[in-house]
């Protein structure tokens, strides 16, 4: 009888450790699984056409090869970079190229895995958490308009509202959804955010300083992995 005893603890504590191995496995199966990020591209450059404003890129990603566009920016043919998201554009005519694209992907910039080596500079670990109400030389806000820190640090409240925003042009994106992305920056930041991005019909030059009025929308999703926590919509120029 004592056996018997003996030998079903053995089996119920055998079991349990059985169950806490499978436990412990779908949950490191899970998190495995959430690192894995959907929205990132690998790709290999086949070719390159420089625009105005564009790099317009032929590449390779596994078996499918298509078109991508990105900010003007020095790429190299044969090498691999990755990306994410992408917005597509079906029949996407460039002035420029004077070409007519069947689809090509709009992407914000690549990420190079082998980036040239440079002389290694000491880590700001604060700089990700940066606060400024300080703007940069040379900027004056517009009558009426606010600053990139008091936006991010009163979105909440400003959601829905129109605002002024005076800035440089750090980043200017032509014709994407029958739109043009704007990027600015004052010098000021909340909690590391200190660029705001703005749709607009009007055409601005990079580091031209400009005053735009337009909508605050919080929590725009425009698929493809494109989410704005905060998005300044159909914005004029103030002059």
């Amino acid at each position: 009888m004592k056996k018997i005893i003996i030998l079903s603890l053995a089996s119920i504590a055998m079991l349990m450790v059985l169950v806490q191995c499978k436990s412990n496995n779908e949950k490191q199966e899970a998190t495995t699984k959430e690192v894995v990020n959907p929205n990132l591209h690998k790709i290999t450059v086949k070719e390159i056409l420089n625009a105005t404003a564009y790099t317009y890129l032929f590449v390779a990603e596994g078996e499918k090869e298509f078109w991508i566009a990105i900010p003007l920016t020095e790429v190299e043919v044969g090498k691999t970079y990755s990306y994410e998201g992408g917005m597509e554009m079906k029949k996407f005519e460039s002035k420029d190229l004077k070409r007519t694209f069947d689809s090509v992907f709009f992407v914000e910039g690549l990420m190079d895995p082998n980036p040239p080596v440079v002389a290694e500079k000491a880590v700001d670990t604060t700089k990700s958490n940066v606060t400024s109400t300080e703007l940069s030389k040379g900027i004056t806000l517009a009558k009426g308009a606010i600053s990139i820190h008091d936006l991010f640090s009163g979105k909440e409240n400003l959601a829905g509202k129109t605002v002024i925003l005076t800035g440089k042009v750090v980043k200017f994106m032509p014709e994407i959804m029958n739109k043009n992305w704007i990027h600015l920056q004052d010098g000021s930041s909340f909690k590391g955010s200190n660029d705001i991005t703005i749709t607009s019909l009007a055409k601005v030059k990079l580091d031209e300083i400009v005053t735009l009025k337009g909508t605050v929308v919080l929590n725009k999703d425009l698929g493809s992995g494109y989410k704005y926590d905060i998005l300044i919509e159909d914005a004029v120029l103030v002059k």
